[in-house]
């Protein structure tokens, strides 16, 4: 456990690696695949060794009821913010399914150009965004005719603030976790080493005189 938890930043690479890349495949858009995984090993660094660089003080009664109340809010605020980019991907996002039937997700905005609202009158039988899409303008390259760029820039920021935000509460979670584990086996270890006797040591420990 020791040695695990002395490789902590080997530990969190791993875990923002596997994070960055299950929520890229469960939320999975397809232009912000390599902004979720460049972020989260930057955030993820950065939060790490700010989270390692806070810690190394004086611990004391108060300054672990504020690490407990600490843990418990990044916690909340973890589900909150998971819950928000849920949330903002639904409402940010279409779907669409090609024609070697690969289904994607990518990012829409939320007003409509004058070009789409046209087409939509024409066509009532059109329900969905990527009825539009497909119909309409044949692939989601085209989708700055669908919706006015100011939209699609409003919908990439709430994705990349929600996501960003996400990981750095995991992040934060997870590193001071980490260091209060590491702190305490270290104290542990050091202390029952400390309780055997001397001459047990001695006794463990062969004499290099001692040919076997």
């Amino acid at each position: 456990m020791i040695k695990l938890l002395q490789y902590r930043a080997a530990l969190l690479a791993i875990l923002f690696g596997v994070f960055g890349g299950a929520l890229s495949q469960l939320l999975a858009i397809e232009e912000m695949t390599l902004y979720y995984t460049a972020l989260a090993g930057i955030i993820g660094l950065v939060v790490n060794l700010l989270v390692s660089f806070l810690l190394k003080g004086r611990w004391n009664l108060k300054m672990k009821n504020t690490i407990k109340l600490v843990c418990v809010g990044m916690f909340v605020a973890l589900i909150i913010t998971l819950f928000m980019h849920t949330m903002f991907f639904l409402n940010g996002t279409f779907p669409y399914r090609d024609f070697e039937d690969n289904f994607t997700y990518h990012i829409k905005g939320d007003e409509y150009t004058a070009v789409a609202k046209n087409f939509m009158e024409e066509n009532p039988h059109i329900v969905s965004d990527e009825d539009l899409i497909r119909e309409g303008f044949g692939s989601p390259s085209e989708k700055g005719k669908v919706w006015t760029q100011a939209s699609i820039n409003r919908s990439w920021l709430k994705l990349l603030s929600s996501y960003s935000l996400l990981v750095i509460f995991f992040v934060g979670l997870i590193s001071v976790l980490l260091e209060i584990l590491m702190g305490k086996y270290e104290k542990s270890t050091s202390k029952s080493i400390e309780k055997i006797p001397t001459k047990k040591l001695k006794k463990a420990i062969p004499s290099p005189h001692i040919k076997s």
